[in-house]
């Protein structure tokens, strides 16, 4: 038999009636708990401040910056007033009147709080409702309004994203919360590099388990952002192809300058028997995780291009000459390789006419000059010359 559950009656609590003194002997106590509970968070902030100031003096921050790494950017930013006010936008016009008269600085304010108090006061209703008009749509272009300049641009490009950066790092600190954010510009009149942030519990996702590289990411970004999907890839593969020119550029000439030859080639698929062997060079510091093949089968990620081309520049990858016994001692080592199959000597494919004796121009120029003849066929309809 099933039982059935039902809810308990509410138990009703007798009222009491308070006295006029016991109500004002109440309210008192609450008022005096409630002034000492503002005097201690007031002198807890007080303490606070002062802490920052402190450490943002001894480390050369900025205050915002520490109050931010302390969490406290996102209580102010929890706390603040959506609804304007109008007295934050009468100052605002007085600060835009001292502006026009020459008048700038901390002093303004306090200026304003001293000597317009009283005018402040006796607007009416509709002088406030303008004035929060005017101040609604200066906060608005404040917010939204397009950037002329290209340093306010960066400018407000920076500041915004250091803040975001710093509220996800914040974010994780008290929630645990991972991120990653991926910014790019979306036309070419801006100077600016792509940025990515990733807090540090996924900033390695992207590269080991998704296998992108954020670079590669950006840069496609850029391109899409810019000229839309064909731009995407044509960005992306235009910048690759003239790494790799610049990279086969700085190659050739630094070999041509250890052998003094001017006709000194890099050979990828005959490196040893074409470079190594007639010069007696070799190629060191090259990055293990980048293979030692024609760059354009190497890598196709723009950043590992990029470090290969640096290197070269910077001389961590260089041409390196051989000695004779060190140059005997690879040799033996390659024949052995050949020998066992561990390696495969790359040969030209031989000709089709190989060993019959080919036709040669009388002036001896080595062109075939023999001339295209033309098969008839084995009958010819002449009905229709017939008929005409």
């Amino acid at each position: 038999q099933m039982r059935k559950r039902v809810q308990a009656n509410p138990t009703h609590r007798p009222r009491v009636t308070l006295s006029k003194e016991a109500r004002a002997a109440l309210t008192v106590r609450r008022r005096d708990n409630s002034r000492r509970f503002k005097s201690a968070l007031q002198d807890a902030w007080n303490g606070l401040d002062e802490t920052v100031k402190t450490i943002a003096s001894s480390h050369h921050k900025s205050f915002r910056r520490v109050q931010n790494d302390l969490c406290i950017g996102h209580g102010m930013m929890r706390f603040k007033r959506s609804k304007l006010s109008a007295w934050n936008a009468f100052c605002w016009k007085k600060c835009q009147e001292n502006k026009e008269n020459g008048a700038t600085g901390k002093d303004v304010l306090q200026e304003i709080v001293k000597d317009h108090r009283e005018e402040y006061q006796d607007l009416t209703k509709v002088e406030k409702s303008q004035l929060l008009l005017e101040y609604g749509e200066y906060k608005e272009t404040q917010t939204s309004g397009v950037r002329i300049s290209t340093k306010s641009k960066i400018i407000d490009v920076t500041q915004t994203l250091k803040a975001i950066e710093s509220e996800l790092n914040n974010l994780k600190s008290r929630t645990g919360t991972e991120a990653m954010l991926y910014a790019t510009r979306g036309s070419t009149d801006l100077p600016l590099r792509g940025i990515a942030f990733a807090t540090e519990g996924v900033e390695e996702f992207m590269p080991s388990v998704m296998n992108i590289d954020n670079q590669d990411l950006i840069s496609k970004m850029e391109g899409f952002a810019v000229q839309g999907m064909k731009g995407a890839a044509n960005n992306h593969k235009k910048r690759c192809s003239n790494v790799r020119a610049a990279l086969r550029k700085i190659i050739t000439q630094k070999l041509v300058e250890i052998t003094k030859d001017d006709s000194a080639r890099m050979h990828w698929a005959n490196y040893f028997r074409n470079v190594v062997q007639p010069y007696q060079v070799m190629v060191e510091g090259w990055p293990a995780n980048i293979p030692f093949v024609n760059l354009s089968e190497a890598s196709s990620a723009l950043p590992d291009l990029e470090m290969l081309e640096r290197k070269w520049r910077s001389g961590a990858v260089y041409w390196r000459r051989l000695g004779d016994e060190e140059f005997q001692r690879l040799l033996e080592e390659r024949n052995e390789k050949l020998g066992r199959g561990e390696i495969v000597e790359h040969h030209r494919r031989t000709r089709s006419d190989e060993g019959k004796k080919r036709a040669h121009s009388p002036d001896g120029s080595g062109r075939n000059t023999r001339k295209k003849t033309y098969k008839s066929a084995e009958t010819v309809n002449i009905d229709d010359e017939d008929d005409a």
